[in-house]
């Protein structure tokens, strides 16, 4: 694991919805004795709601603000894991914060293997749509932004969260 100004980095692992990145950050924080945070679970808790609630009073932008908070206040702290949600690096100010404060992971998966584990999801941004047409058009809209953030890359479509956090591990190392 890298150090930073003495200390250990925390992780963030970026990518698209359903990309794994709470599976494996649990698993990855476990692994390295650090704290797992999700950062909609934080933005959730600070609300005192769910984010499909937020979604419904405050629309996507109302949430975007909170997740810029909670993500700041993540950075402010101890190092930890943290899984962002899909759409944290569309602010600009959020991928520099992820950029100077965080090794980044970005657990890459194609749109179809993402569509297959979201089944039965209810995310805002994927409820009464085409789950695959959306993650199409969500990984072509946020590849690059992905890409601008990333320390390391890892390719997650296998589904084995075992595997993909040992790739994680050996990408970081």
């Amino acid at each position: 694991m890298q150090k930073h100004d003495g200390a250990t980095r925390s992780i963030a692992l970026v990518g698209l919805p359903a990309s794994g990145k709470s599976t494996t950050g649990k698993l990855l924080a476990a692994r390295l004795g650090l704290r797992f945070i999700d950062l909609d679970e934080a933005v959730e808790a600070d609300a005192g709601m769910s984010v499909t609630g937020i979604f419904q009073l405050e629309g996507e932008a109302g949430f975007r603000l909170r997740e810029a908070r909670a993500l700041e206040a993540v950075a402010a702290g101890e190092p930890v894991v943290m899984a962002t949600g899909g759409g944290a690096v569309l602010a600009a100010a959020n991928r520099a914060l992820l950029r100077d404060k965080f090794r980044v992971v970005w657990l890459v998966v194609s749109p179809e293997a993402a569509a297959e584990r979201l089944s039965d999801d209810t995310r805002p941004l994927l409820s009464g749509t085409d789950a695959l047409a959306r993650l199409l058009s969500l990984d072509e809209a946020r590849r690059a932004l992905y890409q601008e953030c990333a320390d390391v890359v890892v390719r997650g479509d296998s589904g084995d969260a075992e595997a993909v956090m040992e790739a994680v591990c050996d990408a970081l190392d």
